[in-house]
């Protein structure tokens, strides 16, 4: 679901189009719309964007340099492709994390994706990355230097509800990456056992990674080995057998578990070479950001 907010800015994007003549809507009309989206502002502020100077950037963009897109008919404006994209995967990341609403501040982080638009250079132009939005609307980490937004989130949320916690519950969203429920994660156990919410992680991973149509099948190899791999981890005991208090049947124990975690290592090694040698250099990248975690390293 839209937040409140999230909706009078798409509204107010498509408005940004509509106004120029503009047959289509853009991701610029959208990073414009989002200037004045209390959850996207408050990223943007935090991760020390001149929000002026990104507007003005922005409106000399759309004033002066989409003169093709001034249709002769007078049908409303319709979002890119492109634009559609960074709602999806804005709701992909949202629902992957058990949350109830996608706002400004996910459309944001979700913008970075589309690495060859002109709003995603004007946020770089400024030296933000989609890094710094994550640590800010995770874990409150701001880059923006002595900035501090926790007075005007209560202020925006007060009490309980969608608003309540830390800032990632703030604005409808919790980093699926982010690990808080200790070393195991919201994800499930890891290499440690079985993962929950396994299909909303791997959704996330292929929106993420930008897996084109070519590379469907590599990725349906990797999706299944993940699946197979992480069923077959044995799940921690709780209140197991008393650990051994001699020393030759201590090491014997630890010797047993060594042994099962190098194979699970060079199982995990085999499914992720066999997954890069199909991604691209960029991918890559991406990837050695984001799959740690899933498989517990």
């Amino acid at each position: 679901m839209l937040s409140r907010n999230l909706e009078k800015s798409l509204h107010r994007a498509l408005a940004h189009a509509n106004e120029r003549r503009h047959e289509y809507a853009t991701l610029e009309h959208l990073l414009l719309a989002l200037t004045e989206d209390q959850d996207a502002v408050a990223v943007l502020m935090a991760c020390a964007v001149e929000l002026e100077r990104l507007r003005r950037e922005i409106l000399n963009y759309v004033d002066n340099e989409l003169g093709n897109l001034v249709a002769a008919h007078g049908e409303d404006s319709k979002p890119t492709a492109s634009f559609q994209r960074v709602l999806q995967r804005a709701a992909i990341h949202v629902q992957a994390a058990h949350c109830e609403e996608v706002t400004g501040a996910n459309v944001l982080v979700a913008m970075f994706a589309e690495r060859e638009s002109h709003a995603v250079y004007f946020l770089q132009e400024q030296n933000m990355t989609r890094f710094d939005a994550v640590n800010y609307i995770s874990h409150g980490v701001a880059k923006a230097p002595g900035f501090s937004g926790a007075t005007a989130d209560r202020a925006r949320h007060p009490g309980g509800g969608p608003g309540a916690g830390d800032r990632g519950r703030d604005w409808g969203i919790r980093d699926p990456m982010a690990d808080p429920h200790g070393a195991l994660g919201w994800m499930g156990w890891g290499m440690q056992g079985p993962v929950q919410h396994l299909k909303g992680r791997l959704a996330f991973l292929k929106a993420e990674l930008d897996i084109s149509g070519a590379q469907d099948q590599l990725w349906e190899v990797f999706a299944e080995s993940v699946r197979d791999f992480l069923k077959a981890r044995p799940r921690p005991k709780i209140g197991g057998p008393v650990r051994p208090s001699g020393l030759p049947e201590r090491l014997a124990m630890r010797e047993r578990n060594l042994a099962s975690e190098l194979e699970s290592l060079r199982q995990s090694k085999a499914i992720v070479e066999t997954f890069y040698a199909g991604l691209s250099e960029e991918q890559r990248r991406h990837a050695d950001q984001l799959l740690p975690q899933l498989f517990g390293f």
